[in-house]
């Protein structure tokens, strides 16, 4: 790239000694928008002269500072040669000042002041010819954010935790208050309780017979340690096979049906529903009978060792 008036001297050698001398150069004279280039200033003054540079391009141009300044000098047959280099950004297209103040040189004659008149950079532009002028875009619309409107999501969700609350409030209560019930009385209770939903009358005698069912083996795993709650209707079969306390095949009976209730979704008339209900019941009663008269017996007979 040519460099066009590397160093213009101003003043010439041949003029007095003390006589000031300035020269400028733009490396390279033709740049674009942010690419770096080197503005330098060279200043010749008599030995014992003091030079004062400016530091960096005035805020209100479109040229800024983009690396360090340098600064070199060196003394020959009684004058001092300074060089600073100045490594520069313009941000805009076309001829730009490069705002960099005047020198000052302060001697023994006083204090002068050198302007840096016409030291500019032409900053090209690097679109097509035919897109030179510059359009700046459109300001884009305002994002509109609506507010989100939490209150229905917090009471829905103060409502849930309201009705867990009420519930975990009532089963403690329900085992509070069937902790100091027999087993006999427990099962009482949940039999009275599933008559008073009128499974039934509602068209729902599976469910009945299934809950019915249910409250039959939670009071025999409570009182017959051989009849596991987890067990299988075979299972329990075998294992209550010879049991002197449970009627087994009213037991089997119960339990095969309501087998079939649940897992192959057999449907059940409302007479057969009853008929399960009172089997249940009756299984409950015989089974707690004999081992009230086991139990009596037992009683008895360790009296009368005792005695």
């Amino acid at each position: 790239m040519t460099i066009v008036a590397l160093f213009l001297w101003l003043l010439q050698a041949t003029t007095p000694a003390n006589q000031l001398q300035v020269g400028t150069a733009v490396r390279p004279e033709t740049t674009t928008v942010g690419q770096h280039f080197v503005a330098t200033i060279r200043v010749r003054v008599p030995n014992g002269t003091q030079v004062i540079f400016p530091t960096r391009p005035d805020s209100g141009a479109h040229v800024d500072s983009a690396g360090a300044t340098t600064r070199t000098e060196s003394m020959a047959g009684g004058f001092t040669e300074t060089t600073v280099n100045y490594v520069l950004a313009a941000w805009d297209t076309g001829g730009q000042s490069l705002g960099l103040d005047s020198i000052v040189v302060i001697g023994p004659g006083g204090q002068r002041t050198a302007a840096l008149k016409n030291f500019a950079v032409r900053v090209r532009s690097v679109l097509p010819a035919d897109t030179s002028l510059r359009k700046p875009k459109p300001y884009r619309p305002v994002i509109a954010i609506e507010p989100f409107n939490w209150i229905p999501w917090a009471l829905a969700a103060a409502a849930i935790a309201l009705v867990a609350l009420l519930i975990w409030f009532w089963r403690r209560w329900r085992r509070r208050v069937a902790r100091g019930l027999s087993p006999l009385q427990v099962a009482e209770r949940e039999f009275a309780r599933i008559d008073s939903q009128r499974l039934i009358e509602s068209g729902e005698s599976e469910r009945y017979a299934v809950e019915m069912a249910r409250v039959m083996r939670t009071y025999l795993a409570a009182t017959v340690p051989s009849a596991a709650q987890s067990a299988t209707t075979h299972e329990l079969a075998d294992s209550l096979q010879r049991s002197p306390v449970v009627p087994t095949p009213l037991l089997i009976d119960v339990l095969d049906t309501t087998d079939l209730i649940k897992f192959a979704r057999e449907r059940s008339t409302a007479e057969r529903a009853r008929e399960i209900g009172v089997a249940a019941r009756r299984i409950v009663a015989d089974v707690n009978n004999a081992i009230e008269a086991a139990n009596a017996a037992s009683a008895a007979t360790a009296k009368a060792k005792a005695a």
